[in-house]
């Protein structure tokens, strides 16, 4: 081949390769780098402030579940400016997370919804956040364990079928709690003997119905009636999930003009709701509190599960925070105290179901 042509063909050639690398190549380059410079963008708008607020109320959690300092809980605790602010702000830590949970949500980011390892670790520790505070099936399982052996009643196997059978007795315990005016568990224990016992006949029915197996006899529920009703009348305070969303969606406010569309109310602006019994938020304020007050780690009640529940939420901020480090920033956003404390609670607190275990144990 004359050596001109063969000169002409390598330049065309090389003209048409430049030509693809400048027209396809590099603007897929650019578009590739510009998606992973806005997603770092968006992780760092919302995982700076969602990281603090988890922070604080791990070190909360962490006072009051391994350092024994949650007197101030105490449904007796002296009124003091000091004991009400540390109960005001743990409702307020809580609602803050929530907050801006709900908020990364609604606004579609990338922190929840990207494909990236890290983000899959920090979306599986939302998920336990929210069934922490939200799912009771295995303190219904719990339940009725108990008054199977109250009333000697074998349990199948099947875990499948204690579940079925847990649900039937959750959900004749609401019929009994409607048709005698009562709201929480615990009040059980204040109904006379007679009601006691069509409590104990009511929910063995419920129970054998629902397992096959054939009634339980008057002597039996006679002979156990306190220890059956002390087995139901458990303390829990759940915050479900469209609950959470509606704290959620009421600790947050649009911002115009800003880095993130939406930012958490101050500590100030929730202490005056919470403080306002004309408020139509009012409710929200105690649902909050009923998940943490009269709790007493150190010295905890068997059928107190919310010192089980805080546990949980622990272990999954720790998740989150865990996560959150692993996170593509250009800088860092969690200092090494905060990530020193949530790998120590992630190898203190076990995973929900090995914790249900140890409680049925």
């Amino acid at each position: 081949m004359d050596q001109e042509v063969l000169s002409a063909l390598i330049g065309t050639a090389a003209g048409v390769v430049l030509a693809i690398i400048s027209s396809l190549v590099i603007p897929l380059v650019l578009k590739r780098q510009e998606k992973v410079e806005q997603r770092r963008g968006v992780h760092e708008k919302y995982a700076q402030p969602l990281a603090a607020d988890a922070v604080n109320l791990l070190w909360r959690l962490d006072e009051i579940l391994f350092k024994g300092r949650a007197q101030y809980l105490g449904e007796n605790a002296p009124k003091t400016p000091f004991n009400i602010y540390k109960r005001v702000s743990t409702c307020y830590r809580i609602a803050a997370v929530l907050g801006w949970v709900r908020a990364i949500e609604l606004e579609q980011s990338y922190l929840f919804f990207g494909e990236d390892a890290s983000v899959e670790d920090l979306r599986a520790a939302v998920a336990d956040l929210k069934s922490a505070l939200a799912d009771s099936p295995h303190v219904e399982a719990h339940v009725l364990r108990g008054l199977a052996e109250a009333w000697g009643i074998p349990l199948p196997a099947d875990h499948a079928t204690v579940a079925r059978a847990a649900a039937c007795g959750n959900a004749e315990m609401q019929h009994v709690l409607a048709d005698f005016g009562l709201i929480h568990y615990r009040e059980l224990l204040r109904l006379d003997e007679a009601r006691q016992m069509e409590v104990a006949r009511r929910m063995s029915a419920a129970v054998t119905a629902a397992i096959g197996r054939p009634p339980v006899d008057q002597e039996v529920l006679q002979a156990t009636r306190a220890r059956a009703l002390a087995h139901m009348s458990v303390k829990q305070a759940w915050i479900y999930r469209d609950w959470q969303q509606a704290i959620g969606t009421l600790m947050i406010r649009s911002v115009d003009d800003a880095a993130r569309r939406f930012d958490v109310l101050d500590y100030g602006t929730f202490e005056r709701l919470f403080f306002d019994e004309q408020s139509a938020e009012k409710p929200w304020m105690e649902r909050l509190e009923a998940v943490v007050i009269g709790i007493d780690p150190a010295d905890p009640d068997p059928a107190d599960f919310r010192v089980v529940q805080l546990r949980a939420v622990g272990r999954a901020l720790a998740a989150l925070i865990c996560a959150i480090e692993r996170l593509d920033l250009e800088r860092r956003i969690l200092d090494a105290k905060a990530c020193a404390l949530a790998r120590r609670l992630l190898a203190e607190i076990p995973p929900p179901d090995v914790a249900a275990a140890l409680t049925d144990a």
